[in-house]
């Protein structure tokens, strides 16, 4: 058996409160492929919480036969700062309440720390040699505030990882992938894998959350001829709340199967249907918003095609004086699939409501059916 579980203590946000993070680790360190995974970065997202969970489980199994050919490292929960932010009993996750902004924004970008161990290193594979570097810039990062703590623990653990998965959801919406078009086909695999019908696909997102933080060092080598080192995912599972052991655990044998695409460990006998994958470049997904505020009135599901021009739902406005008037149509700016909506019901005006993965080709991808790897 190789699985142990460490326990990292966190900054005291006052006398009295003790945080902590744990760490389920299985295999040997630097023993084949590194694939780190971590769930609610964003804390009020509660469906990777339950996956993890399976998901220690069945690598508990294949522990016990010798199977783990890699390392794997889960962090079942990313943010006990973010979980403790109760407002009337509502978990309110996303934003730090030090004013510190979103949980998922602003991570240290390491891009000059690669580049210089790349400049200086002598191998041919340099590779490992940027991997030691980022690791030990990690390691001075400051950690003055709880929140910067947490980035420089997180980053400690998944900095040097050749696999990392993000692992978040919407607010309702269907299993979906972001990730960078450089890793188009590997994330592919993935979304195949885990039974992911959508494949959003960017350059490099804006804000630098921490799936950037794990691919721009590599970015940033890419002119000097060094391979990707890393292959970084935000994988979001459906809404939050889509919570349960008939969803979460389909879910831990998708990432299983990939672990074993992978070769992190080594054969397991789970079932897999076909799925058939959307991809849509991130500037082609429509955000959706509200004309006015009022409450929302749903005429497409998730997963529907909707076409440019058609209704994707109704505002009500509830001071109109004629309900007949009363209403605000909101129309789809491109032609894809309805991917996310808001859970909510009263918006307000410009609030993005849902999302649509277009795409330039989707009149002959719909004609026979979406599109499949």
């Amino acid at each position: 058996m190789t699985h142990t579980v460490s326990t990292i203590p966190l900054l005291s946000p006052t006398p009295g409160i003790q945080r902590h993070l744990k760490v389920h680790r299985f295999g040997q360190e630097r023993s084949g492929l590194k694939i780190y995974l971590q769930a609610a970065l964003h804390a009020d997202e509660w469906p990777g919480l339950l996956t993890l969970q399976h998901l220690i489980g069945l690598l508990k199994k294949v522990d016990q036969s010798g199977g783990i050919n890699g390392e794997v490292v889960i962090v079942p929960y990313a943010n006990p700062i973010g979980m403790d932010q109760r407002i009337n009993g509502v978990v309110l996750g996303r934003h730090s309440f030090s004013a510190q902004g979103n949980f998922n924004r602003d991570w240290p970008d390491l891009s000059n720390v690669a580049i210089e161990a790349a400049e200086h290193s002598n191998s041919e594979n340099k590779v490992p040699a940027i991997k030691q570097a980022l690791k030990k810039a990690v390691g001075r990062l400051q950690k003055t505030t709880p929140l910067d703590e947490l980035k420089a623990v997180l980053l400690h653990e998944s900095i040097d990882a050749d696999i990392v998965l993000d692992v978040h959801c919407d607010s309702e919406a269907l299993t979906h992938i972001y990730c960078n078009k450089r890793q188009q086909t590997e994330s592919l695999e993935l979304a195949q894998d885990v039974a992911c019908p959508v494949l959003l696909m960017e350059d490099m997102p804006d804000g630098n959350p921490f799936d950037s933080a794990q691919i721009k060092p590599w970015l940033a080598v890419e002119h000097l001829g060094v391979p990707m080192g890393c292959h970084s995912v935000t994988l979001e599972l459906r809404g939050q709340s889509d919570v349960s052991d008939q969803l979460a655990l389909p879910d831990a044998e998708g990432i299983l199967r990939f672990m074993v695409r992978r070769g992190v460990i080594s054969e397991v006998q789970t079932e897999i249907a076909a799925i058939e994958i959307q991809q849509s470049n991130l500037e082609a997904v429509d955000s959706v918003r509200s004309p006015g505020a009022g409450i929302i009135v749903w005429h497409k599901q998730l997963g529907d095609v909707v076409r440019q021009g058609e209704t994707v739902a109704s505002i009500v406005d509830p001071d109109a004086d004629d309900p007949e008037t009363g209403r605000s149509p909101v129309l789809a700016r491109t032609t894809g699939i309805l991917f996310s909506r808001e859970r909510d019901v009263l918006v307000g005006p410009g609030d993005r409501i849902a999302k649509i993965a277009g795409n330039d080709n989707l009149e002959n991808i719909y004609g026979g059916g979406l599109l499949s790897l």
